[in-house]
């Protein structure tokens, strides 16, 4: 019989670490598994609070103890920032703002963590007063009592007038204008030995050894017989004579002219007001009394603390009086509650209450307690965020806070220290080259859409100027170099006759002295006889040609009568001398020629105008020019009738004169016989007719008026080797009859 026995075993279970997860198991990651892994050895998941440190995990204790080394979270000891205030933290408010009222570091803000808070001006992390930034985290400023940078002293309040710290905070020093500790006076720049301030700013006494107001002499001892005495007098004053010991002596007693009655100069601090003083109260003067050192009426803004006599003034900075200075305009001290911001305050509501936002020592009170007190404009708590509608501040956004709201479209805001002219605007938008605002410490000019390399202010903002390459306003051209004979030049104009640089084209050019009668001409030529310009003191004349002819010569002399040339239009003639019988008068006149006929001719003439003809036909014959006429009368026609009666003399074609004029020619004689041709040959003695007395008028016997040669007639003759009236007019008994030849006198017209 055969048993068949079926056994049945249960599977085997799946051992934790083989890499499955298996019944039982979170997790399985074979050889990877590890209590400090993921998953742990039992095939469990890792989780804080096991024991384990886990991946992700800084520290694990077990247990859930929240403050002790290992928080319940498994991060090691406390952390700034989880919004828990742990051992070592003043607070934790679990965020990253650094301004608020919680730092980064988990401190309470304070001034000097280098974090500027609300209510703080500045905050550079340091306890130093002498940087930028003070212990007190207010801006350093004159007046702090602390010597920041740029400055000689601070001596805070006590600074001022009269203090060896002064306004501005610049050390009293002797000859500031400002009467410091150990001076008795100073009065700046009019400081001088002989004035009433000295210049080691002691006042001017009797003894001193200078001479200074109201003083005639000063010689320094005390012997009061010398020549000086000890009441600084110079004997003999008034008297008119300056000694030896007198500044001056006008010889009267008027103290307000440049003489005093005491002999001394007239100066301020003399008592006596002269030209030029407001006033003068001599040894009373004071700058801070009612006439100052410099003989002024002492003012408000004078710099000059007017607190005696009449003056009431607490400060006087000067020009530095004014709102935000500690001196305001009217001359009283800026104190707190005036209402004007000055040194030292953070606010100034013109009152002295609290709870107006103000405090009463000036100092801002409290922002950040949710409600709108007097002078905030909002109060959000002070949530850390500039850009929320409400500044930290408890202001509302303005450009201008020093807070930077992207959402109101700001680039920048440097609060004060916005400027249209600065890095931020007055805009909060950041400047740059083409915003029509001159950033000054980078631009030299910005015309924003005006900018041009051509304009004034040119594309990289910077001021176009001559020499730059670019033609800008007021230049013609610009070539970018610094030679001055070019086709531009060093004033960026072109070149051109008169700017006094010599082109190569220019024989001279020198600029505002170029002148037409200079060396060089305003035409840039170099001055030369012939171009038309006298040449002062070089040149009488010149008429710009070579003539000869007109009143300048060609060498620019000016043309006289003996120079040898003819002077158009006003000489007849000039023969290079000045004197009479040469055929040209001394006075450069033409003398009417004379002479007599070389041929002979009957007495039938053909009248007077035939023998006119005949005259003016051997003229021509010699090639003599001019106009003739024959001395032959006729009735109704004689020389004395026809001819142009001459003021200037006659002479023969040799040169000699016959007659001075014409009232000389017919006075009755001669100076010379008429014996020389129309050839300029000489003729001994001839027969010549005539017809005409020695008066130029006319005789009977004329050959029947010149027309017959009848040798029953007989016409007047003269004789040429002769020079009293028989010149013209011989007896009738020693004529010829008409039938014979004789010769004519011919007168140029």
């Amino acid at each position: 019989m055969e048993v068949s026995i079926n056994i049945t075993s249960p599977s085997p279970e799946l051992p934790c670490g083989d890499g499955e997860i298996g019944p039982g198991e979170e997790c399985d990651d074979g050889a990877a598994n590890g209590d400090d892994a993921a998953c742990k050895l039992d095939c469990t998941l890792g989780v804080c609070g096991d024991g384990h440190v886990g991946p992700g995990e800084a520290c694990d204790d077990g247990d859930a103890v929240d403050d002790d080394e290992c928080s319940n979270s498994c991060v090691v000891g406390p952390i700034c920032g989880d919004g828990h205030v742990d051992p070592g933290e003043a607070c934790d408010d679990g965020n990253a703002v650094d301004d608020d009222a919680c730092s980064n570091a988990c401190a309470l803000a304070s001034c000097g963590d280098g974090v500027v808070q609300v209510g703080e001006a500045c905050d550079d992390g340091n306890a130093v007063d002498t940087d930028l930034c003070t212990a007190a985290c207010l801006p350093a400023s004159c007046g702090d009592g602390f010597i920041q940078p740029g400055e000689e002293c601070d001596d805070g309040a006590a600074n001022g007038p009269g203090a060896a710290c002064r306004p501005g905070c610049v050390l009293a020093v002797c000859g500031d204008g400002d009467i410091g500790p150990g001076e008795a006076c100073d009065n700046g720049p009019s400081n001088a030995d002989n004035a009433a301030c000295k210049l080691d700013c002691s006042l001017a006494a009797c003894g001193d050894g200078f001479v200074g107001p109201m003083e005639g002499c000063d010689d320094g001892n005390d012997i009061d017989d010398d020549a000086c005495t000890n009441a600084c007098i110079a004997p003999l004053c008034g008297d008119g004579v300056v000694q030896a010991s007198e500044a001056c002596d006008d010889g009267n007693t008027d103290d307000t002219d440049a003489c005093t009655a005491a002999c001394t100069l007239a100066a301020c601090g003399d008592g006596f007001v002269q030209a030029g003083e407001a006033c003068d109260d001599g040894p009373d003067n004071s700058d801070g009394g009612d006439c100052t050192l410099a003989c002024a009426v002492a003012t408000c803004g004078d710099g000059l603390v007017h607190d005696q006599g009449s003056g009431d003034e607490p400060c006087d900075e000067g020009l530095a009086n004014g709102p935000g200075h500690a001196c305001l305009a009217g001359c009283v001290l800026n104190v707190c509650g005036d209402g004007d911001l000055g040194p030292g305050e953070a606010c100034d509501d013109g009152n002295l209450a609290g709870g107006d936002g103000c405090g009463p020592t000036c100092f801002h009170e409290a922002c950040g307690n949710e409600l709108v007190d007097i002078g905030e404009q909002c109060d959000d708590g002070q949530d850390g965020d500039p850009d929320d509608g409400c500044t930290d501040a408890c202001m509302l956004p303005s450009c201008g806070d020093g807070l930077v709201q992207v959402s109101e479209g700001e680039q920048c805001d440097e609060g004060p220290g916005n400027s249209d002219g600065g890095a931020c605007t007055s805009q909060c938008k950041l400047a740059t080259c083409g915003d029509g605002l001159v950033q000054l410490a980078v631009e030299q000019c910005d015309d924003g859409a005006g900018n041009a390399d051509t304009h004034a202010c040119k594309l990289d903002c910077t001021l176009g100027y001559c020499g730059d390459g670019y033609v800008g306003p007021g230049e013609a051209c610009d070539d970018a170099d610094a030679i001055d004979a070019d086709t531009c030049t060093n004033a960026c104009k072109l070149p051109t006759c008169g700017d006094g640089i010599k082109q190569a084209s220019e024989p001279c050019d020198l600029g505002p002295l170029n002148d037409n009668g200079g060396e060089c001409t305003l035409a840039c030529t170099l001055a030369v006889c012939g171009d038309g310009f006298v040449h002062a003191g070089v040149e009488p004349c010149d008429d710009g040609n070579a003539s000869n002819s007109d009143a300048c010569l060609g060498g620019c002399v000016p043309a006289t009568c003996g120079d040898g040339f003819v002077r158009t239009g006003v000489e007849a003639c000039d023969d290079g001398n000045n004197l009479d019988g040469d055929l040209c008068n001394a006075d450069c006149t033409r003398p009417k020629r004379v002479f007599i006929t070389s041929i002979t001719f009957t007495g039938g003439l053909g009248n007077t105008l035939g023998a006119k003809s005949k005259c003016q036909a051997r003229a021509t014959a010699a090639n003599l020019g001019g106009t003739w006429d024959a001395w032959v009368s006729s009735p109704g026609s004689s020389p004395a009738l026809r001819f142009v009666k001459s003021t200037t003399h006659y002479a023969r074609l040799d040169g000699p004169e016959i007659a001075q004029s014409w009232a000389d020619l017919t006075d009755g004689s001669l100076d010379a016989p008429i014996n020389i041709d129309e050839f300029g040959a000489l003729v001994p003695q001839a027969s010549v007719w005539t017809g005409t007395s020695a008066t130029g008028t006319a005789l009977t016997d004329n050959c029947n008026s010149w027309s017959s040669t009848s040798t029953g007639l007989k016409g007047y003759e003269g004789r040429n080797d002769v020079t009293d009236f028989n010149w013209t007019a011989r007896s009738l008994a020693l004529t010829a009859n008409c039938a014979s030849y004789q010769r004519l006198y011919c007168f140029e017209q």
